[in-house]
């Protein structure tokens, strides 16, 4: 599993492996099986999860109880409540696994305690935020510049294993549509 982990932080984030030793035990590793959930909206998150193997999903529940899906995330990815985090609050989000997943778990704090000893984890967690960022600017105004359709074959575009392996429920409410319309979009 480390291995996976070091793969992961060199082929997506440009870590240098050798220095990697006497940072893993910040990091504690969750084999989690399809439908887990990593975060429960009510509950007070510390924790950034990075996804190995696998797919996730970040959602919350509308007033009339529909699952809204709001973020859809894969290998090599980080998944958090950033509210929860940054405010220390309670998440209003739920963080749910799609498939069987591998992912490891660095605590606020630990990410910290790093930082202090290395500035080079404030720079990855500078572009680790600002990617989370431009992925949120991006949704926002795809949904206010792009019609369904368009979505849909945008997101095949960037996410094509998300297709395969991401229920249709998921990916239309991600996309901001009904199954049905999904499906009909597919065909």
């Amino acid at each position: 599993m480390i291995e996976l982990l070091l793969k992961c932080l060199k082929d997506n984030f440009d870590f240098p492996l050798e220095e990697f030793s006497e940072i893993k035990t910040h990091f504690v590793f969750y084999k989690k099986k399809k439908k887990d959930f990593l975060l429960r909206e009510g509950t007070l998150s510390k924790d950034y999860f990075l996804i190995l193997d696998g797919y996730v999903r970040t959602f919350y529940l509308s007033e009339n109880g529909t699952e809204v899906t709001i973020e859809l995330l894969g290998k090599g990815e980080f998944a958090a409540s950033m509210y929860s985090i940054l405010k220390g609050a309670a998440s209003f989000e739920n963080i749910q696994c799609l498939t069987d997943c591998l992912v490891v778990k660095i605590a606020e704090s630990s990410f910290e305690a790093l930082a202090l000893k290395d500035p080079r984890w404030i720079q990855f967690g500078m572009k680790c935020l600002k990617t989370a960022l431009l992925k949120k600017e991006e949704r926002i105004l795809t949904f206010g510049k792009l019609k369904g359709k368009a979505r849909y074959a945008r997101l095949i575009k960037e996410k094509p294993d998300f297709v395969q392996h991401i229920p249709v429920q998921h990916l239309a409410s991600y996309l901001g549509m009904k199954p049905e319309s999904l499906s009909r979009i597919r065909s």
